[in-house]
């Protein structure tokens, strides 16, 4: 009975009652802070991908021609260090091996991830695997006979 007066007089007492609530909305604050950095530095993976695909397409519209080893060189070039397991498909009607005639069109697609490391604990960091596709399409501007 006394223990049950003790805790009601503990809970109806106001003292440090802003403190927590400062320390919770500081807490909170900084929470919103982190997940804004972090959608950002998204982004700028994002914007860093579409900036290869627009490359790698226009690359394919002055030579007419899809090479594959080039492709992947100038992916691995641009790559950024936050962009995991990066992929280029092109999707064209070619003329004669990977050449692609005069104002035909085609259209390169750039998948990838982008590991957001959520929490460090020891060996093992939790990680969420973000995705990206960007999707471009071009037009070939060289006359195959």
């Amino acid at each position: 009975m006394a223990t049950l007066k003790r805790l009601r007089c503990l809970l109806r007492e106001k003292k440090g009652d802003e403190a927590v609530s400062f320390l919770l909305t500081t807490a909170m604050l900084v929470l919103i802070f982190a997940v804004l950095v972090s959608a950002m530095v998204y982004i700028v993976q994002y914007y860093n991908a579409s900036y290869m695909c627009r490359r790698v397409v226009r690359s394919i519209e002055i030579t007419g021609v899809y090479d594959e080893a080039e492709a992947r060189n100038m992916v691995a070039q641009m790559e950024s260090s936050g962009l995991e397991g990066v992929n280029v498909q092109v999707d064209a009607v070619y003329h004669s091996g990977k050449k692609i005639q005069l104002r035909q069109p085609f259209s390169v697609t750039l998948t990838g991830s982008y590991r957001l490391t959520i929490l460090t604990l020891g060996e093992n960091p939790i990680a969420l695997a973000l995705p990206i596709t960007v999707k471009v399409a071009g037009m070939s501007e060289v006359y195959w006979r």
